[in-house]
């Protein structure tokens, strides 16, 4: 009886060595492998990220990697992943060095059979299968992002207000993420001043690793770990949204919660919606900005984003007026998660003595108090300061 058919991850640039591996393996009886290849080291981050491999045979030189970072990137994102390496004879001992970093096997390019390949990869995969009992697969960091109907809605502060009050709740290890190219205003909420971007680990993805990573990071004052936008220090370079897919991949599994302020509904912010757990959804109750809402909450739908997973929140009501968000939730079809009222002489001031997240801030709390709904655990006076603006607490409802 043949058994099932093995998938198999080439991640290879030469066409024609391609086309020879896949020559090979319809050639070997009595099993079948399906070959996908890619030709580069990102086209196979998202490969790894979409679908289910057996194993991976990987050639060192790519045009987006060279040499062991290949490997050693590969194994990062899937170290549970039998890994051959594929390789000219002038890179033998760059293969060698492989194997005793832990790739199962390798073959030189040229010198192989159909037979000797299907070997090497079988008998890869049963080594792995046998070092892989008794793992435990790691802990993924659930993701919240922050988006913003339009420019100027105040979703940063509300990002970072959230992120520093979430870390206070919980007590756990958190990571704020700034994918906003063209401003640099989480760096200045959180008091942080970094050398180093998250456009600098989107260009080093072979580079990546913890040490690497603690490198790139700033611990904010307030407790929790910042990797801030390119506008801090590349003022808008543009951001490639794969790479930072995978960057957002390679920090789950260190953190137990990320937020990312998304900015903008962009072509960045679509592909990261993958690895977004929960959104929200931030707007004022100004009209342009509700209809910018109502554009943004069709397409998050469109493209997959479960309702349950989509959070409105009214930023900026004015205290003391009649509140308009009831006949917004109507015209919208969707309910507001929270609203938060508008503080400015509180917050020109707060910015003025460095204080932008101060806990004693009453926007703050009414944050504090939205992450506390999120968290299901609630805090102590947030929901009566809350009360203290608004007449009711709104509860999250799909689109009619």
């Amino acid at each position: 009886m043949q058994e099932k058919a093995r998938r198999v991850l080439l991640v290879e640039d030469n066409e024609a060595d391609s086309r020879l591996v896949r020559e090979m393996l319809a050639q070997v009886e009595g099993q079948t492998f399906d070959l996908y290849c890619a030709e580069s080291l990102v086209a196979g981050l998202d490969a790894l990220a979409h679908g289910e491999f057996d194993v991976a045979l990987i050639d060192l030189t790519l045009p987006d990697s060279q040499g062991l970072a290949t490997f050693e990137t590969i194994q990062r994102h899937a170290d549970n992943l039998p890994i051959v390496v594929f390789t000219g004879v002038t890179n033998e001992m760059l293969a060698l060095t492989a194997v005793a970093r832990g790739a199962q096997d390798y073959l030189v390019k040229g010198r192989m059979t159909s037979q000797a390949l299907a070997r090497v990869l079988r008998y890869s995969m049963a080594r792995q299968l046998n070092a892989s009992q008794g793992r435990t697969e790691k802990a993924r960091a659930p993701v919240i992002g922050f988006l913003g109907a339009k420019g100027g809605v105040g979703s940063t502060t509300l990002a970072t207000h959230f992120a520093v009050a979430w870390k206070r709740q919980t007590g756990e290890k958190v990571l704020f993420l700034d994918v906003d190219s063209t401003s640099s205003s989480a760096e200045f909420l959180l008091r942080t001043n970094s050398r180093y971007s998250i456009l600098d680990a989107a260009t080093n993805l072979h580079r990546l690793d913890l040490t690497f990573w603690q490198s790139l990071v700033t611990q904010s004052p307030l407790g929790i770990d910042v990797l801030p936008s390119p506008g801090v220090t590349s003022y808008g370079e543009p951001l490639a949204s794969e790479r930072v897919r995978h960057v957002l991949r390679f920090a789950r599994p260190l953190y137990q919660s990320i937020v990312v302020d998304l900015a903008r509904l962009n072509l960045l912010t679509m592909n990261l919606l993958e690895e977004t757990g929960t959104l929200y959804v931030v707007t004022t109750a100004e009209l342009p900005s509700v209809s910018e809402a109502g554009r943004v909450l069709k397409k998050l739908l469109e493209l997959g984003m479960a309702p349950e997973h989509l959070r409105l929140v009214f930023n900026r009501v004015p205290k003391g007026t009649l509140n308009p968000v009831p006949e917004l939730e109507k015209a919208l079809g969707y309910r507001a998660y929270a609203t938060i009222g508008d503080f400015p002489g509180e917050m020109n001031e707060a910015y003025g003595f460095g204080r932008c997240l101060d806990e004693n801030l009453v926007l703050h709390k009414q944050v504090a108090d939205m992450t506390a709904k999120s968290t299901g655990a609630r805090t102590p006076g947030r929901a009566r300061g809350l009360r203290r603006f608004f007449s009711k607490a709104l509860s999250p409802q799909s689109v009619a």
